[in-house]
């Protein structure tokens, strides 16, 4: 069976880069018209975490760590050019966000890329309706939320988002559209969030999305490969999303993950969640959001505690003008055990309770 996933992801690299490099050949006979976009974003918070830990860090969350201070979570920008037939994105990204995305362990001796986020060479093979090809370092596929705090719901990640997936992967994908209800893609990457591959085998991903209708979505990811050093132990995550625009005003989206590996020499690790988050919008200026998260921890593989966490997220948002966002968000999280920290230091608490104002402006 080893041998056999080894020879099915040599088949499916050879055959994208393959593809790629037929693509980037054919657009040389092309004249490319795209031009250049640059766009960008700042997004600022100050939170207050009411058990006063002493290390002033928010547990179990990514990227509203620091509590009781102003952070820079991430201040961006991007250049982009379409592929007509080829393109390429560069994300470059500072701030507390991009150091825990790209910490040393995910970048290992490649320091250098430590402020970018993606930089990808993309291309529309014309085939039928058109196979799109990326080639280089890019954010994940998984999960119902992304880096950036103004492409989600609420102003903090969901648990999911930052204990059951990925941020990012260095590799190769190719999505083809099959119609304008269904279209799936198909990944190989190095690993999970790392730039240096670790082991003898490569991961694969893929997508799968299904739009019956006009306000309403279905998303299939799936993502599995051995992402410990030289192991050929497998890990595999199944990630679902459904979207649904209930009325004019009115948004809903459900995100469930199922996650496993098997350990070393033995054993199976567990992890599975699902959030449910909804956006009433009350005006062009304003929004209120809430979210409802359960996630179980069942071997203590991800969070370091075999535990059941749960939290609600309640977001109120203003637009004071369209380029300028600030949300102001209540959060309590909660756990079966004592693991969160109080004022003496010590993991007494079994919830912890936050208040946020962050603000993101983009251009």
């Amino acid at each position: 069976m080893t041998k056999f996933y080894k020879s099915v992801n040599t088949y499916i690299l050879i055959t994208l880069s393959l593809i790629l490099s037929i693509s980037v050949s054919y657009a040389q006979t092309k004249d490319s018209t795209s031009s250049l976009s640059i766009t960008g974003m700042v997004d600022v918070n100050y939170n207050k975490n009411f058990n006063n830990p002493v290390s002033h860090i928010n547990d179990y969350r990514n990227f509203d760590v620091y509590e009781n201070q102003f952070n820079v979570n991430l201040a961006k920008i991007t250049f982009q050019k379409a592929a007509s037939p080829v393109g390429f994105r560069v994300d470059l990204g500072f701030g507390q966000a991009m150091d825990l995305v790209n910490s040393d362990a995910s970048l290992g001796t490649e320091k250098s890329l430590r402020n970018l986020e993606q930089a990808y060479l993309t291309a529309v093979v014309p085939i039928g309706n058109g196979l799109t090809i990326n080639a280089g370092k890019m954010v994940t596929h998984m999960g119902g939320e992304v880096i950036e705090t103004i492409g989600n719901i609420n102003y903090s990640r969901s648990i999911l988002f930052a204990y059951a997936i990925p941020y990012f992967h260095l590799g190769v994908c190719a999505s083809y559209p099959f119609s304008n209800k269904f279209s799936a893609a198909l990944y190989v990457y190095n690993g999970w969030n790392n730039v240096v591959e670790n082991n003898k085998d490569k991961t694969i991903g893929a997508e799968i999305i299904w739009s019956p209708s006009s306000s309403l979505t279905f998303i299939q990811n799936y993502i599995g490969g051995p992402e410990e050093n030289n192991s050929t132990k497998k890990r595999h995550v199944f990630d679902t999303i459904i979207n649904y625009q209930a009325t004019d005003v009115l948004f809903v989206t459900l995100n469930a993950d199922y996650g496993q590996e098997a350990l070393d020499p033995t054993g199976l690790a567990v992890w599975k969640g699902i959030a449910l988050t909804g956006k009433y919008t009350i005006s062009d200026a304003s929004a209120i959001s809430a979210r409802v998260e359960e996630y179980y921890d069942q071997s203590g593989f991800t969070t370091g505690t075999l535990q059941l966490l749960k939290e609600f997220t309640l977001t109120y948002e203003l637009k004071f003008v369209n380029s300028l966002t600030t949300r102001f968000e209540f959060r309590r999280d909660m756990s079966n055990k004592n693991t969160f920290e109080d004022e003496s230091g010590t993991l007494s608490k079994n919830n912890q309770n936050t208040l946020l104002i962050g603000s993101i402006y983009t251009f």
